[in-house]
This record gives C-alpha cells, structure tokens and sequence, in this order.
C-alpha cells in the first residue's frame, strides 16, 4: 500500500489509493458481518478526497444502530478490528443514527465503503 523509495539523501513517499481502497471496502464488508450493530463504513479525510499525500492515514466514519453512551469506549472493538487489516495509520469517528453537527461536513466529501442492506 505504502512505497518508499530512496536515492541517495532523498526518499520518496507514495500511497496506493487503488489498493488502500480495495483493502478498505474488504474490511468494511467483514466488519458488516462482524458487528450487527454497524450501519455504514465511509472514508472521510484526503483519502476520501484525493488529496493524501504517502503519509496519509485512514479516517473512517462508523454508523451505528443506536448513539453510543462512551463512544471511546465503544470504538475499541472497532479500532482493533480494522487496524488489524491495514497497514496503516487510523483514526476512527463513531455515531449514531442523528449525525453531530461537525460530521456531517465530513459526510459530503466521503466515500461509502459497506453498509448494512447494501449487495
């Protein structure tokens, strides 16, 4: 996913979108199966966008069925999942039906990657 070239003093740092994407939607559609009360997987950030740079970690948006008491808490299970499939930098979001005000920016620009009820 992640290359890393170098020559000399200079290294160059790429990121596969492709693959990362592929890898994600793989994850996304076992992480459906894994948890019932997962709704929806997106990508959200300049992965989302097309604007990541070989540095770029994963921000994904999970929907759940009901809002979280402690969604710190409730996002461990989830972390641990996804980190576990990709070899990359993650951040997690977790919500519930009624998006906060400050996600639903980041919705616009998002790429759904599996949600419940979806083939």
């Amino acid at each position: 996913m992640r290359q890393i070239r170098s020559s000399g003093s200079v290294k160059a740092i790429s990121l596969d979108r492709d693959e990362v994407l592929r890898r994600l939607r793989e994850a996304a559609a076992d992480a459906l199966k894994a948890f019932p009360e997962l709704q929806e997987v997106r990508l959200v950030g300049s992965l989302a966008t097309g604007t990541h740079t070989g540095t770029s970690d994963v921000d994904l948006l999970l929907r759940v069925a009901e809002t979280p008491g402690n969604p710190l808490e409730a996002m461990r299970p989830y972390f641990f999942f996804f980190s576990r499939r990709l070899e990359i930098g993650l951040d997690l979001l977790l919500a519930g039906p009624e998006l906060p005000p400050g996600l639903a920016e980041a919705v616009k620009g998002s790429l759904l990657l599996a949600a419940r009820g979806e083939q």
